[in-house]
């Protein structure tokens, strides 16, 4: 009975969802609302190169990269949608 029981709980583990690993690219249609929305507003009319989920001091944090007028930035925004820093890349 017991080895079912482990078995079971590895079966339940394996069934839940996973949160993107730091430095991974990920679709900008897969961002959290706030972070697209803050996105959204600071790329305006820019053009988005890259989207990453990284992770700063523990915490998780979004880098944006965009070309906008032919200066390319880079954005960092926390997951509820707070812009930290955007910055001259």
């Amino acid at each position: 009975m017991r080895h079912f029981r482990l078995t079971s709980v590895f079966l339940f583990l394996g069934s839940v969802a996973v949160p993107a690993y730091a430095g991974q690219d990920i679709p900008f249609d897969q961002l959290p609302a706030p972070v697209k929305a803050t996105v959204q507003r600071e790329v305006k009319t820019g053009q988005i190169l890259e989207v990453e989920l990284d992770q700063k001091k523990g915490k998780p944090i979004y880098e944006i990269e965009f070309l906008d007028a032919g200066v390319k930035w880079e954005l960092h925004v926390a997951p509820d949608g707070t812009l930290l820093t955007r910055k001259e890349d």
